[in-house]
């Protein structure tokens, strides 16, 4: 049965980027069981300047612009350019990556998933009068990107996410789950039978 529960903007933590080169919001991850690192994670950041991305080898991720005018990730020779609101690109945390702004400083969000232990399947819609979310996971993760909005489901009626607000799925019902409202980013999150 679905478990649902809201993560607030004040639990959000903030820390270095692991090259020093900026910091990363947290919104939330699980911590791998023996300790060595994070089954996944999502977060937010600023970027300010052209620059290397941290490595984390292991991991494939996901970005989305979230503000700003725009980003070209070069990721061992191969170009995502981002120019629209929650505009992704989905890319190796082993390539070296360096993103080039097009105009000034932006905002992404990340989803980031150790791939021996879990995938992670991203969409985004913008100001939706409804969109249908055909959830098959182990988690599903639910962003509240520029304005509110109510998540239902199979077993669940209304699950109502504020503003900047991450809703949380334990163990989603199989099926289709409805978001109305605001912009949002809709992560679901399956663990490989190994690693449960």
């Amino acid at each position: 049965m679905s478990v649902a529960n809201l993560i607030e903007p004040t639990s959000y933590r903030a820390m270095p980027w692991r090259n020093g080169l900026g910091t990363t919001i947290e919104l939330l991850k699980q911590d791998l069981p023996d300790g060595d690192g994070f089954a996944w994670r999502l977060s937010m950041a600023e970027v300010a300047t052209d620059g290397e991305f941290s490595n984390f080898s292991g991991y494939d991720r996901t970005l989305l612009l979230l503000e700003g005018n725009g980003l070209t990730l070069d990721c061992d020779g191969v170009s995502h350019r981002l120019e629209k609101p929650l505009q992704l690109a989905r890319f190796s945390g082993d390539e070296q990556t360096r993103a080039i702004l097009h105009d000034g400083p932006v905002k992404d969000f990340n989803i980031m998933a150790r791939r021996r232990h879990c995938s992670a399947r991203v969409s985004s819609a913008i100001h939706p009068a409804e969109s249908t979310l055909d959830v098959d996971g182990d988690i599903l993760l639910v962003y509240a990107v520029d304005g509110g909005l109510s998540l239902s489901g199979p077993d669940i009626s209304t699950m109502s996410i504020p503003p900047a607000h991450l809703g949380v799925v334990q163990d989603p019902a199989r099926g289709s789950w409805l978001c109305r409202g605001a912009s949002h980013i809709a992560v679901q999150i399956s663990h490989h039978p190994a690693s449960v």
